[in-house]
């Protein structure tokens, strides 16, 4: 025992404990972290040159830990407080009548209970709790010259209704419809943000022609009966299961007691009634029946227009009192649709 005792240390004195000079493992702590350590993709315009920022990405078919095939992208609902006279309180909360967590939304209730009330003030309420919808997949970084080091990546992407009607329109082509995540089959997407009137703006992004995925600057070999190898296979799988972040972490979750307290906050400022404090412990019950996007939202339940371009504008001044381009994970400028049309996700799960 007393041997082994000596022996570290002796290994110990001659190791770097005394000569930390060179040793960037200690001074790790300090480093700032990338905003690109949490999985996400987040394109920003300070990244490109001439007010454009593009790349070419591909969307990813969604293979799970355990062989299966996913839907191709998530969908998540998410409601936005604005309270910049009470910064504690403003931020983000995925909205509780999310199909995987299945209860009674007061944000969605108060948010209804303002808007038709018919007053402009409460209209004006209503607006700050407004809610949006996001849609979550897989992407590949196939080519990025302003950001290289993105290149040969898989990311999680994070995209709004913008992006996600130019999929929509690939896969309903009547003409030649295209599942832009098919690894053979699929199309590259070229992603191109502008500012248009301070907004992020996704116009001028489009598909190019279909064709096999581009795996480090090369194209899979596909046989002419539209086939691959089983080396091949074996590869492209290695290559999807490389990634460093998992689809599903980025689900809607049921929120925090902090979050519940906040929201009662919220609500009671909003409503002009008094804080109970009850939200962090009284919850709102989980509905047993099992729940399906075009059932969890109301006939009342369209996510208008005119409300969601407010929130993008009004959740951009919360970072500055200047006039400043939305950020990249903000939602983006959006026709008026219905919350069905919107939570109808277009991807079909792999048979």
């Amino acid at each position: 025992m007393h041997k082994k005792n000596k022996k570290n240390e002796q290994k110990i004195m001659s190791d770097e404990l005394f000569n930390l000079k060179d040793n960037e493992e200690v001074s790790s702590f300090m480093k700032e972290q990338k905003s690109s350590d949490d999985g996400l993709l987040r394109p920003k315009l300070e990244q490109g040159k001439d007010g454009k920022r593009e790349l070419v990405i591909r969307l990813l078919p969604n293979l799970q830990q355990d062989g299966k095939l996913g839907p191709t992208a998530i969908t998540k609902h998410i409601h936005y407080a604005k309270f910049p006279q009470n910064p504690e309180l403003q931020g983000y909360f995925d909205c509780l009548k999310n199909d995987n967590i299945g209860k009674d939304c007061p944000l969605c209730k108060t948010f209804w209970a303002l808007k038709n009330s018919k007053k402009e003030s409460d209209e004006e309420k209503a607006r700050q709790i407004n809610r949006s919808t996001k849609y979550y997949a897989y992407a590949y970084v196939v080519e990025d010259e302003q950001v290289p080091e993105n290149e040969g990546k898989i990311f999680i992407y994070p995209f709004g209704y913008k992006i996600y009607q130019k999929i929509k329109a690939q896969a309903e082509s009547k003409r030649k419809p295209v599942k832009v995540e098919d690894l053979i089959y699929g199309a590259n997407l070229n992603l191109i943000i502008e500012e248009v009137g301070g907004y992020y703006n996704y116009d001028a992004s489009h598909f190019e022609a279909p064709g096999p995925i581009e795996i480090n600057g090369e194209e899979i070999p596909v046989k002419e009966d539209g086939t691959i190898t089983k080396a091949t296979k074996k590869k492209v799988v290695e290559f999807l299961m490389s990634r460093e972040t998992e689809l599903e972490s980025f689900e809607a979750s049921d929120w925090t007691p902090e979050q519940y307290d906040n929201v009662d906050k919220i609500v009671a400022i909003l409503l002009g009634q008094p804080y109970s404090g009850a939200s962090s412990v009284e919850r709102p019950t989980a509905k047993k029946e099992s729940l399906t996007s075009s059932s969890v939202f109301d006939d009342d339940d369209d996510d208008e227009d005119d409300d969601e371009e407010e929130v993008v504008v009004e959740k951009k001044s919360k970072k500055s009192t200047s006039k400043k381009v939305e950020d990249e994970d903000e939602d983006e400028d959006t026709p008026t649709a219905s919350a069905r049309k919107k939570a109808a996700a277009f991807f079909d799960d792999e048979d």
